[in-house]
C-alpha cells in the first residue's frame, strides 16, 4: 500500500467488522452511490422479507460481524 495516499486520504484505521465489511463493499463491489441507495429504503423500523433463505443468510452474517 502507497503510505502517502493513505496519508493524503486520513489515516483511518477502524476495528469494527460492520465499517470494515462496508469499506470492502464499496471498493471493491457497490458505487457508494448505490450503497447510500439502499440506506435511503432503510427506513423503517421492520422490514418484510420476501425471500427467506436471503434473510435468514443476512442475519447470519449480522451474527458473525457482531461476534469478537
Amino acid at each position: 500500500m502507497d503510505e502517502t495516499i493513505r496519508e493524503r486520504s486520513g489515516l483511518v484505521n477502524d476495528s469494527d467488522k460492520l465499517v470494515t465489511f462496508i469499506y470492502l463493499l464499496g471498493r471493491d463491489h457497490l458505487p457508494v452511490g448505490e450503497i447510500e441507495e439502499i440506506m435511503k429504503g432503510i427506513s423503517k423500523d421492520e422490514f418484510v422479507f420476501s425471500n427467506g433463505w436471503l434473510a435468514k443468510y443476512a442475519q447470519d452474517v449480522k451474527n458473525r460481524l457482531r461476534r469478537k
